[in-house]
């Protein structure tokens, strides 16, 4: 009896952060496919942000006052996502406080219309309806954010102006579609909203440069104490320094796996030679490329049901497309579109964007590289993870958005179905080796950026040299890694712990193990931090073993 009331008071407190939430942050409405607040956009004051913690924590408050004793495995899992999740928020808000240093308006209103113009949910007049109702409160909107600032930071200020000027271009992207689609008076609001939200940026753009930047601090990365503890709220159950150290280790070995990689594709090559033979495998033309992927992913969903490696849900379906015209300005290769929780069709979208004028672009889409992407983006990997997880009923893990997992499941996947025999030649080899390299760069430069042991253009020099990136790529990423303190080393970081974790699995199952046991596990459990898929697995591997004893 008193599992089950405890039981259900986690799965209401869960229910209740979803209801809230979704009135407080319409954005975040739009991503779970709950369509009733599309033409809004959350507040943007200081005080909306305070009050937002306030709550969290009042909901931490709820949660802890639960007896976790008393509830069932499932729902412990629940009750441990949950705890993460607020723990996470509130350091983030109080702890890191990157709102109050980083003027971050036209990211949120860009974040606001990117779901509504990429995803076919409603016919695409309805869409830009809902597009015109955001763009209308976005000039009110970015106003009240500026008087979140309160310590900028020199480069998220450069960031933020960079984005300030650049959204216009996608606004007159919709404006064109709006042209071609709305009539009337529709499509005269729609150009009155765009030409508002234009002056209002460009206003926001010049408060930047005028008042923000002179007095912006030259501090990189959020400090070794904030991200020894932003670390340890990840529950990754690993310390900074082991994670480091990982990344090292991986660094070194994916190296030298690259270079016998090389003398594997061409006898004596060197990497760049190696690089330049996989590159050059591309289709002739982009039609081709378009076809090959569509193949690519049928193909890898093919194999894993015909080598029963996981389940893949009956009303899925992913589909290859060519980027529509209007959003080619802002996928310049290819993008993947995933289901929403609440929607019903599972209809995930990858979208290829075709080279035009540009036909060395075709390098980007070789044949290794199109097998590697199809099993990382489609099957078993991002699109199959993400439809799994938003199957599965519990309000709670709504919140378990753990990169560690996503992006772990997807680099994973490309192991391990090499491994099962799916496309095991050295050029995809050779393609997934390089992506690791730069994933083990990303660890190095996560911890060395944010603990002070590396400034901004030592980062840029590092990827530069160890990955073979290019600059301005190199350049892109870094900013990014400034204001996603733990984020970026979680891709190798999850592939690692999931690598870990099946090891201990089929230890404890010994010949009860199965991989599609293992992989319909994570899949169909949410995207929750590893910790917790760690907890299903000890859960089930218990249960296992009982059955056993009792000779079932």
């Amino acid at each position: 009896m008193a599992a089950s009331m405890s039981d259900a008071k986690v799965e209401a407190l869960g229910k209740d952060v979803v209801d809230w939430y979704v009135r407080q942050n319409p954005i975040f409405a739009t991503y779970i496919g709950i369509h009733d607040h599309d033409s809004l956009l959350p507040r943007g004051t200081y005080e909306a942000e305070i009050e937002e913690c306030k709550r969290v924590k009042e909901f931490l408050r709820n949660l802890e006052a639960i007896d976790r004793k008393g509830l069932s495995p499932s729902k412990r899992v629940d009750y441990g996502v949950l705890r993460n999740a607020f723990r996470l928020w509130i350091f983030q808000s109080e702890g890191i406080g990157i709102w109050r240093s980083k003027p971050a308006a036209s990211d949120t209103v860009g974040d606001s219309l990117f779901p509504l113009f990429m995803r076919s949910f409603a016919p695409l007049a309805k869409r830009l309806g809902s597009i015109t109702g955001r763009l209308e409160r976005s000039p009110a909107y970015i106003e009240e954010t500026k008087g979140r600032i309160r310590t900028p930071v020199r480069v998220w200020s450069e960031i933020a102006l960079e984005a300030t000027e650049r959204l216009p271009g996608f606004l007159h992207v919709i404006e064109a579609t709006g042209k071609e689609t709305l009539t009337g008076p529709e499509g005269a609001r729609l150009q009155e909203a765009v030409a508002k939200t234009d002056e209002a940026l460009q206003r926001h753009a010049r408060w930047i440069r005028q008042d923000v930047l002179p007095r912006s601090k030259d501090t990189i990365g959020i400090g070794a104490a904030k991200f020894r503890k932003l670390v340890r709220l990840r529950e990754l159950g690993l310390t900074v320094e082991e994670i480091y150290a990982i990344g090292k280790k991986y660094l070194r070995e994916s190296k030298r796996a690259l270079a016998l990689l090389a003398n594997e594709i061409k006898p004596g090559a060197s990497v760049d030679e190696a690089k330049e033979i996989v590159k050059s495998d591309h289709p002739p033309r982009f039609e081709g490329a378009l076809e090959y992927t569509a193949k690519a992913m049928a193909d890898a969903k093919r194999f894993i049901t015909e080598h029963d490696l996981a389940t893949i849900p009956p009303n899925e379906e992913l589909n290859v497309i060519e980027t529509p015209s209007y959003l080619r300005h802002v996928i310049p290769f290819a993008a993947y579109n995933a289901p929403a929780r609440f929607e019903i069709r599972k209809q995930g979208f990858y979208m290829v964007t075709p080279a035009e004028d540009k036909p060395e672009m075709l390098r980007e889409h070789s044949y290794p590289g199109t097998r590697n992407t199809a099993v990382h983006e489609g099957y078993p990997g991002h699109h199959l993870q993400l439809t799994c997880a938003s199957l599965n009923p519990s309000y709670a893990r709504i919140f378990g958005d753990a990169v560690e997992t996503v992006e772990g499941w997807a680099h994973y996947c490309e192991d391990m179905m090499k491994e099962a025999g799916f496309s095991p030649d050295p050029k995809t080899k050779f393609v997934q080796m390089t992506d690791q390299i730069w994933r083990a760069c990303r660890i190095i430069i996560d911890v060395d950026l944010h603990s002070g042991k590396m400034g901004f253009d030592e980062a840029v020099d590092f990827l530069v040299r160890e990955s073979g990136m290019e600059r301005p790529g190199a350049i892109a990423e870094v900013k990014r890694y400034t204001y996603n303190p733990a984020y970026q080393l979680s891709y190798l970081i999850g592939k690692h712990l999931i690598v870990q974790l099946r090891k201990d699995v089929k230890k404890g199952l010994a010949k009860k193990f199965s991989e599609k046991l293992f992989h319909d596990t994570i899949l169909y459990a949410g995207s929750l931090p590893m910790k917790y898929v760690r907890e299903i697995f000890e859960y089930k591997m218990k249960e296992l073993r009982s059955l056993s004893k009792a000779g079932l």
